[in-house]
């Protein structure tokens, strides 16, 4: 009877061994992973980004302000006219003895927009009258608004009781007195605002000055009234 153990060719047969087996073919095992860390952040990525959002910010307020200027050179606004119409003078003395100047001025304005597409506010107005650019007297006036292509009358009051005076503006006031004529100054300071629709335009600081306003007046009268007819006043921002 043939020994199981041995082959056909009477070499005895190999011994299966687990152990030989994984010698022979050990398990192929993955590599070894190593953790990188991130590189550090380039110098030149937040430079980059800042100057891209400050160009970005330069174009939009380009645009804006181009937008700004085809809108406003389209609408042509036009600063309102003022004229000032009728002017009195009462209840007027000027001392030298103490120098002091009492009176009270009453006088009116015709306030013009002449804009087709833009109306006009008059947030506040603040008017003053100057005799040779020396100050009398002051007075607040109620803002208002004005529509595209309209008129308003304007009335304001000014008064000064007692109000000091330097002596040569006193002795040349009592001067043009005598000739029968003193000149007067009226300056009006507005923040005003235009709009047409829905735009509307920053406040601008409208400054109105009305000179050599004259009113007839003799050295023994307290009384006058305008002389020259209306008066163009100008106009300015």
């Amino acid at each position: 009877m043939q020994d199981p153990s041995r082959t056909a060719t009477g070499y005895p047969a190999p011994q299966y061994n687990h152990h030989n087996v994984a010698a022979q073919y050990p398990y192929a095992a993955p590599p070894p992973q190593y953790y990188h860390p991130p590189p550090p952040p380039r110098p030149y990525a937040s430079r980059s980004f800042f100057r891209a959002f400050f160009a970005t910010m330069i174009c939009l307020a380009v645009i804006f302000g181009v937008i700004l200027i085809i809108t406003w050179l389209v609408l042509r606004p036009s600063l309102p006219h003022f004229t000032l119409t009728t002017l009195s003078l009462s209840n007027f003395s000027a001392s030298n003895s103490n120098q002091s100047l009492t009176g009270t001025w009453r006088l009116s304005f015709n306030v013009r927009n002449s804009n087709k597409k833009m109306s006009v506010t008059y947030n506040s107005l603040h008017a003053s009258i100057f005799y040779h650019s020396k100050f009398i007297a002051e007075s607040s006036l109620a803002p208002f608004k004005q529509e595209t292509k309209s008129e308003t009358t304007l009335n304001a009051t000014f008064s000064a009781a007692n109000s000091y005076l330097e002596q040569r503006a006193v002795n040349e006031l009592n001067f043009d007195r005598a000739i029968g004529s003193v000149p007067f100054d009226v300056q009006v300071v507005a923040p005003t605002s235009f709009r047409s629709g829905s735009w509307r335009f920053r406040t601008r600081l409208l400054k109105i000055l009305c000179r050599k306003i004259v009113i007839g007046i003799s050295s023994i009268a307290t009384s006058g009234e305008l002389i020259g007819g209306a008066k163009e006043c100008q106009v300015w921002t």
